[in-house]
Order: C-alpha cells, then sequence, then structure tokens
C-alpha cells in the first residue's frame, strides 16, 4: 500500500498543514515586527531544504504537496490565528497529536522523519530572527516543547 493510501483524507490534510502550522504558532509565539521577514522566508523555504535532507518518502511526498499549496495553506493559517490566537496554539498541538496517531500506520522510522522534519521547520523559524539576543525564545521553546511531546518525543531544542 502506498504511503498516502495510508492516511484518511483529513488525516492527510493535517499532515500537510502542520509544519506550517508549527511555524506559524512558532512566530505567534514570540512576535516580532524586525523579525517577521526573516521568520516567515523560513517558514516558505525550510520545509522544501529539509526534506531533501530527511531521506523519507512520506516527508517527500508531503513536502511536495505543501510547495504545491503554498500560499492556500499559510493563508488558513494566518486565518485561524486572526480568528482565535488564543485558542491557535492549543489547535496546533491537538493538530500534532491526531498527526502522531496517524503517523502510527506507517513504518516508525517514516513517522519519527515526519516528526523531526516538522521540528526541525519550527526550529529554523525562530532561529530566522532573534528576540533579546537570542536565537531561540523561551516562548518559542515552549511552543517547539509542547508540540515535540504532542508528538510523542524530546525536541531537544536548546535554550
Amino acid at each position: 500500500m502506498e504511503l498516502r493510501e495510508q492516511f484518511t483524507d483529513d488525516e492527510w490534510k493535517n499532515l500537510v498543514s502542520l509544519p506550517y502550522a508549527i511555524s506559524m504558532a512558532v512566530i505567534v509565539a514570540a512576535p516580532s515586527v524586525l523579525g517577521a521577514w526573516g521568520e516567515s522566508k523560513a517558514m516558505i523555504q525550510e520545509p522544501k531544504h529539509l526534506a531533501a535532507e530527511s531521506g523519507s518518502a512520506l516527508v517527500g511526498l508531503i513536502s511536495a504537496e505543501m510547495q504545491s499549496k503554498e500560499k492556500e495553506l499559510i493563508r488558513e493559517q494566518q486565518d485561524l490565528v486572526k480568528h482565535d490566537r488564543t485558542g491557535y496554539r492549543n489547535m496546533i498541538i491537538e493538530a500534532a497529536r491526531s498527526a502522531s496517531s496517524a503517523l502510527s500506520r506507517v513504518p516508525p522510522d517514516e513517522a519519527m522523519a515526519y516528526k523531526k522534519w516538522s521540528l526541525a521547520i519550527g526550529q529554523k523559524v525562530a532561529e530566522a530572527a532573534k528576540e533579546h539576543g537570542v536565537a531561540i525564545s523561551e516562548p518559542e521553546k515552549a511552543v517547539l516543547d509542547e508540540i515535540s511531546d504532542a508528538f510523542g518525543i524530546s525536541a531537544g531544542i536548546p535554550a
């Protein structure tokens, strides 16, 4: 059975949108007017770069679909933030839990590759703009740690 066929349409949509959602959660955790451009640029560029490094067939499929729907997926996340800024973070953590559950149907190395790739994108977004002189601010680290917990893995994000 093909990797895509392991998931329902809703599960696949969640897997495809989650890396942008994680990125947006990081951006919202420590908003920076000066850093917004760099973080947005990282959110767009890093999925493709990190997917190529992952060696994962699943990550490659998801990354390709993300690129083909980039504007639509990012706009969707922006709308969700505008609609419920305070609940957005919890929504993304729940989406990560759902993704983790869905990923239980693929080989463990593919599931782990997706989780690490998604978190690495969030980390690159966090590192794209320094807040208070640090590469990853405490609020950014906290959201990445919460998403990592939802995935059931250790993020290992430096403070």
